[in-house]
């Protein structure tokens, strides 16, 4: 069982669905997100990509987030998001996507523009290096750069696994480890008058 941290449904219970690659983020290191983005939860729209039991983007909104769209390609997983959704009665600000989170930069042209992103890939991806490993990367790239302005991408990996030249795409990038954990965060930054 899972725990929402904070907000209007502090301290409500989730089911975890079962499956092998669903790997949900421990409490402490949510919390320590959470506080990171601060206000900026506070009216968002949320992409919540590889989202399995959907605990980032229920926390989300239990925060004061406006609405998740959660990526989640296991029809279980996607099933007992669904339900943890209805469980806290939100499930109107939820819309859940069951497809491959390759789909997603397609589908994200007929989406409107996230301001906060949450991507949570399977630790395999991330260790399996090579083409799948870059490919993995090539997709939170992709995806940080469709954020409004002023927005932020959170990416949870093995601790310290991303390399300096791949973390160098994203400028500012920041990172705190938890345990084995590592979380980091990119704000798009806002244009100034003399870039735009």
């Amino acid at each position: 069982m899972l725990r929402i941290t904070a907000g209007e449904f502090r301290g409500r219970r989730l089911k975890v669905p079962k499956v092998a690659a669903t790997r949900p983020l421990v409490e402490r290191a949510r919390e320590g997100m959470f506080n990171h983005l601060g206000e900026l939860v506070h009216g968002a729209l949320v992409w919540d990509v590889y989202a399995g039991s959907g605990i980032l983007g229920l926390e989300a909104l239990s925060r004061g987030a406006a609405k998740v769209v959660a990526v989640e390609r296991h029809h279980r997983a996607a099933m007992q998001l669904e339900e943890n959704a209805e469980l806290l009665r939100c499930k109107d600000q939820l819309q859940c996507l069951r497809i491959d989170a390759n789909r997603m930069p397609t589908l994200a042209d007929s989406q409107a523009a996230p301001d906060l992103i949450f991507f949570d890939p399977p630790y395999d991806d991330f260790r399996k290096g090579g083409p799948g490993r870059i490919k993995v990367w090539a997709l939170f790239l992709d995806l940080a750069q469709r954020l409004n302005p002023g927005g932020c991408a959170v990416v949870h990996t093995p601790r310290g696994i991303l390399s300096n030249e791949e973390l160098g795409d994203l400028p500012g990038i920041e990172r705190r480890d938890y345990s084995n954990t590592s979380l980091y965060w990119w704000h798009k930054q806002v244009a100034t008058s003399s870039e735009s």
